[in-house]
């Protein structure tokens, strides 16, 4: 699958903003909202590779804030990736794993 696609399957399922990583949060595109960790939940993940360069694949993450917006936030699987979006995404990841025990 390509980004484009994952992108649209996203939406099909109520994904539809997009989520920035700041000050060690994420803001939402649609509420313009900041996010604190706490707030947010890690619904899904896909990733993208394409096989030919390394730079072009990434992970799109479906997130879930605690007042129902949802969005994804991709990120590259690569040297190109921001330290504080691969914080976040562990700090969700682990309250993912947290939650499910």
């Amino acid at each position: 699958m390509t980004l484009a696609d994952l992108q649209a399957n996203a939406k099909e399922h109520g994904f539809e903003h997009h989520f920035m990583c700041e000050d060690d949060g994420a803001r939402s595109d649609g509420t313009g909202h900041l996010y604190q960790p706490h707030e947010l939940r890690l619904v899904h993940s896909n990733s993208t590779d394409n096989g030919t360069d390394p730079g072009d694949d990434a992970t799109l993450y479906m997130i879930e804030a605690n007042d129902g917006t949802k969005g994804v936030m991709i990120i590259p699987n690569s040297f190109h990736a921001d330290p504080q979006e691969a914080r976040l995404i562990d700090v969700l990841r682990k309250n993912r794993q947290e939650n499910a025990s």
